[in-house]
């Protein structure tokens, strides 16, 4: 029973300490005076949110990245989608389709380039001309 009241309380209290610093609903402004009152160091002062976009903006321009000789992508892309391919390794690489001429994009150490992913749905496999044990898959959808 100790052991659990050691585990449960501290999350307790953490809930009870976020929820006195929610808003009452009585003031939608989400202002640091409401939020602290008139007296409190941080009155006026502008209130921040901060929050994890759940998906890129229309627009964003997305990165696939050469770190320790391996490519990072960040998931799917869109039929012709343009991307961004940063270079932090000391080497320069290159992002080569495995077939046909559908993409073959260079980077020099420490740059960036971009390229326009094929306009097609599909997996595209890829590599690097400079070191064949890079490689890579391209899925367009």
């Amino acid at each position: 029973m100790k052991r659990v009241l050691t585990l449960v309380l501290p999350i307790l209290l953490a809930v009870f300490a976020l929820a006195a610093c929610g808003s009452d609903g009585d003031d939608s402004s989400g202002s640091a005076e409401t939020a602290y009152g008139g007296d409190h160091p941080m009155s006026g002062m502008p209130s921040m949110s901060m929050s994890m976009p759940m998906s890129m903006p229309a627009g964003a321009q997305r990165e696939i990245v050469i770190s320790d000789f391996t490519y990072t992508l960040p998931g799917t892309f869109a039929p012709g989608e343009e991307v961004t391919v940063r270079n932090d390794d000391t080497a320069e690489h290159t992002v080569t389709a495995d077939t046909g001429d559908l993409f073959d994009v260079e980077v020099e150490p420490g740059a960036t380039a971009t390229f326009t992913v094929p306009r097609q749905p599909g997996t595209f496999a890829f590599h690097c001309t400079y070191h064949p044990n890079m490689v890579g898959t391209l899925e367009v959808r």
